[in-house]
């Protein structure tokens, strides 16, 4: 990135953020009333169905009118699920397939139409919660009002991103309601023990705060491990006038406990062991030695401001920091199966014990985001527009340090006689677990030991300016029509202080977006879209020459109908996605020989059928596919750990009269298809199929509910990858609520 070119723009953005909402604040203040209104795609949803939402277009459009496929899952559907994470949250929604590592207190994992994106395509009140490696954010969902899903390609909008889509997550706002508050008190599986509180004030006719905050711990299905979180998340909205108005958002979470997602061997968990099953609850590593401490800090606000019935402007910002604290064992291969040293390690091929390897790292993330976008809306006779243009700027630096490859674990208190001397003994028996309170780490390759000092430090440091253009078109409230083109300029490095070494990677991208739809009186709407994305890679060939971005493009038809006799909102979608330029190293060359093509179709319903009865059911089949690749004998076959389907329904019943007045009840059932452990198709991972269920009791302003995840406590595997992931086990919690 020509580094010039982005310090200018940056700066203006930066004094933007100082100037704007004053400045702004000063215009006419007798045009229209703005603010969080009930149908907003920020404020508060009072049933299952959010009518708009602004991550497909970053405006407030109805759904019906958008030629994408979004999907909204709203604050009483998490409620009364009992929603524990944003992957929980999403457990409902089409074309997801989550928790495919099983359960993790470090991060959530999506799979969206067959692309994996953990680690990208997730934000928060629009802007970038950059994650990479274990600097990865986790949003509790209590802080939530809606989480909004955008399937498929959006660079047009957000830049940089991968092509399954976007993950929208939009924070709890003040209301201007006169006040109210919750306070809940919870118990369940695992000794899980948590108390929250949400309250918020309206202060006077200009100014509303509101305060979140909980505070939780709770064992897990891993022996010994614990976990332990506290968050805190102050708001305010000032209205400077009726047009003008600034919602500040804050958060601050602390989490503390032991790392709990198990890597464990493909025999023993998928694959028979001649010594039984390794158990789901099993501690790979030594809880007395692992860790993992993190504290995210976040401080934003939206600046919105109306000069007149046609023109409106908004500015999203957001500062965040990270720091992570990690250590982590992990198993590594059966003590059999280490070349030269098998019969050493197991001569008698018992296959009980493993090696281990361990993940260490310790740093801190800190990132900035600003969103500048200006609105016009102009009517020409029959043709409406509203014309969107943005400039956004977004920067992340990464300092830590850890090992440069991760080094295998050993018990200081028992010793191996090895064809290279006497080391701590590297066994672990998987079966017969015994834990050392001294624990040793070696070198993978000399197998010496290793210290704090033999850390290196790496700094990474990403950047992006973007520029684009949106223009929104209906004519005779029939034809939508919706028009988009970005440009980026981007630069990603990572420096290794230690040894000196650095790979920087700038890239210059366009990218376009078009979509179609027909808004028809009996409610049916047909629509075509079609969009582009891009995804930097910070990698360089032995010459030095950087890779190019990971790119491709989408294409998308689709019905979406909104009945005219009840609430509700249905879609269904066929896609082909394309993802191309995958970097692989062959040879010890870089090459982006990489190809993979997903095309799938997916159905969803919404519906609030009568006051008493709620409905939500979905489907999604996908066909993923490798189309090229270094490695011949992946071509032709699917991706490793993408299902090839997920469906999920849900029904949920409140009486509203006689004896059973303030019963509710709810019941769901969700299936994940099977999938692959690897790019060669030769190990197959069953699907799975379960149940959850809730049942609750209202009496005044009092609530006591018990919700269960996985009712039939099926164990089952989520999916392997080299090594393979147990599903979540049955979670049961209890919660007794007070609203006021």
């Amino acid at each position: 990135m020509n580094r010039q070119f982005m310090l200018t723009p940056a700066a203006v953005a930066i004094a933007m953020v100082l100037v704007t909402p004053q400045v702004l604040a000063q215009e006419d203040e007798n045009i229209v009333v703005i603010g969080l209104q009930e149908d907003s795609a920020v404020g508060p949803d009072f049933s299952y169905l959010g009518a708009k939402s602004r991550t497909a277009t970053k405006m407030d459009l109805a759904i019906n009118e958008t030629p994408r496929a979004v999907s909204v899952v709203t604050r009483e559907q998490m409620d009364d699920r009992a929603s524990i994470s944003v992957s929980d949250a999403l457990q409902y929604t089409p074309s997801i397939q989550t928790n495919y590592f099983g359960e993790d207190n470090k991060q959530d994992w999506f799979i969206i139409r067959g692309f994996k994106q953990a680690n990208s395509g997730l934000y928060q009140d629009g802007t970038r919660l950059y994650s990479s490696g274990f600097y990865s954010w986790q949003i509790d969902p209590f802080a939530l009002e809606r989480v909004e899903v955008l399937r498929g390609a959006a660079s047009v909008l957000y830049g940089q991103n991968p092509p399954g889509g976007v993950i929208n997550l939009v924070s709890k706002r003040p209301q201007f309601d006169g006040g109210s508050g919750q306070v809940s008190v919870e118990y369940g599986s695992e000794d899980r023990k948590q108390i929250s509180l949400d309250v918020n004030s309206e202060v006077n006719e200009k100014l509303a705060v509101r305060v979140q905050g909980l505070a939780r711990k709770n064992g897990t299905r891993v022996d010994g491990v614990e976990a332990e979180r506290f968050l805190i998340a102050p708001s305010l909205t000032y209205k400077f006038t009726d047009t003008s108005e600034i919602t500040l958002l804050t958060s601050y979470q602390k989490d503390d406990s032991d790392p709990y997602l198990q890597f464990l061997p493909v025999e023993g968990t998928l694959k028979p062991n001649k010594n039984g099953k390794i158990s789901d609850s099993l501690a790979v590593g030594n809880t007395d030695w692992e860790t993992f401490e993190r504290e995210q800090l976040s401080v934003g606000y939206e600046f919105a401001h109306m000069f007149n019935d046609t023109t409106s402007f908004v500015q999203s910002t957001r500062y965040s920091q990270m720091d992570v604290n990690l250590r982590q064992m992990y198993s590594y291969v059966y003590a059999a199966d280490v070349p030269g040293l098998g019969p050493l390690l197991d001569p008698l091929n018992e296959r009980k014990s493993i090696l281990r390897a361990a993940s260490t790292e310790e740093g801190s993330s800190d990132a900035f985001n600003i969103d500048n976008r200006l609105m016009h809306n102009m009517q020409w006779g029959s043709v409406e527009h509203n014309l969107m243009v943005g400039i956004d700027y977004q920067m992340v630096s990464i300092d830590g340090k850890d090992f440069a490859s991760d080094p295998l674990v050993a018990d200081g208190n028992s010793l191996l006689t090895t064809p290279i001397g006497i080391l701590p003994d590297p066994r672990f028996d998987v079966f017969n677990p015994s834990y050392s309170n001294n624990v040793w780490l070696l070198d993978p390759i000399t197998l010496q030991p290793l210290t704090d000092a033999d850390k290196q430090r790496t700094k990474v440091d990403n950047e992006q300016l973007g520029i684009y253009l949106q223009d929104h078109i209906l004519v005779n409230d029939k034809w939508a029509v919706l028009l988009g083109a970005r440009y980026d300029d981007t630069s990603n490095e990572v420096h290794n202080v230690t040894t000196g070494s650095r790979t920087k990677v700038d890239n210059e991208e366009w990218t376009f977006s078009v979509g179609t739809a027909y808004i028809s009186e009996a409610g049916f709407t047909p629509y075509f879209s079609y969009s582009q994305y891009f995804d930097p890679i910070i990698q360089q060939d032995s010459a030095g020459k950087p890779a190019k971005p990971e790119s491709g493009d989408q294409f998308e038809i689709g019905v979406k109908y909104q009945p005219r006799t009840f609430d509700g909102y249905f879609n269904i979608a066929a896609y082909q996605a394309t993802k191309e330029n995958l970097a692989r190293i062959h040879l010890n060359q870089l090459t982006q020989i990489g190809k993979v093509e997903n095309k799938g179709i997916e159905f969803e319903a919404v519906a609030n059928v009568t006051p008493s009865l709620t409905l939500l059911g979905n489907i999604a089949y996908v066909d993923s596919e490798i189309k090229e690749d270094v490695n011949a004998a992946w071509v032709g076959n699917s991706p490793s750990q993408v299902a090839n389907t997920v469906s999920s329904a849900w029904a949920h019943y409140r009486f509203l009269e006689g004896t059973l007045d303030g019963l509710a009840v709810g019941l769901g059932a969700r299936y994940t298809g099977e999938s692959y452990g690897d790019n060669t198709e030769t190990i197959k991972v069953p699907g799975y199929f379960l149940m959850d269920a809730t049942v609750s009791y209202r009496i005044g302003d009092y609530k006591l509910q018990v919700a269960a995840k996985n009712l039939a406590d099926k164990e089952y595997v989520a999916t392997c990858d080299g090594f393979c992931w147990y599903g979540d086990r049955r979670n049961v919690i209890a919660s007794l609520t007070y609203d006021w």
